[in-house]
């Protein structure tokens, strides 16, 4: 790891593979694995989408940045970060902070495939919905620190983010001689 970074953070869209991957990652690393979104509903003892329907985005993403704000005191730690979380930029710089962040990018064809329109997922309205939505965020996703192509499957997305994610660490060293 890069020095002065003990976290990775996986960002991404919506069936991008954040917790299949970031729990792969986090097993070849031997560190602690972290789901924001999991956090938030054992805190509020609620599912994201009733999270959602019963107090409205905003209150969700306030959630969202206290459980960023917490994480960011962990180390040897893969947290995979809500889908919408990166694109705040007060939770942004809350996920960066002594992290490498890393954008798990995909297309709406994959995200589609992965993720049902069966209102489990918020967001997840329809077609139309999610090609906006993945539009929009795509900028604040390419703010992370690397990007990987998560249209792989999982095992092999989780060696290409160590691979990359180790990597740094020898591009930082050289910068610095």
């Amino acid at each position: 790891m890069p020095e002065g970074r003990s976290r990775v953070v996986l960002v991404g869209f919506m069936g991008c593979g954040k917790t299949t991957v970031g729990r792969l990652l986090a097993r070849r690393l031997g560190w602690a694995f972290e789901d924001m979104d999991r956090r938030i509903e054992q805190r509020t003892g609620r599912t994201v989408a009733a999270v959602f329907a019963e107090d409205g985005e905003e209150s969700f993403r306030a959630l969202e940045r206290e459980e960023a704000q917490a994480l960011r005191q962990e180390s040897r730690c893969v947290v995979a970060a809500g889908g919408g979380a990166f694109t705040r930029e007060d939770t942004r710089a809350l996920l960066q902070e002594g992290a490498v962040t890393v954008w798990l990018r995909v297309g709406l064809d994959t995200a589609l495939a992965r993720v049902p329109l069966d209102g489990s997922r918020p967001l997840a309205g329809s077609r139309d919905i999610m090609r906006a939505l993945l539009a929009e965020r795509e900028a604040s996703y390419s703010r992370a620190d690397v990007t990987v192509d998560a249209g792989a499957p999982p095992e092999e997305v989780a060696e290409r983010v160590l691979a990359l994610v180790r990597g740094r660490t020898a591009e930082k060293r050289t910068r610095r001689r």
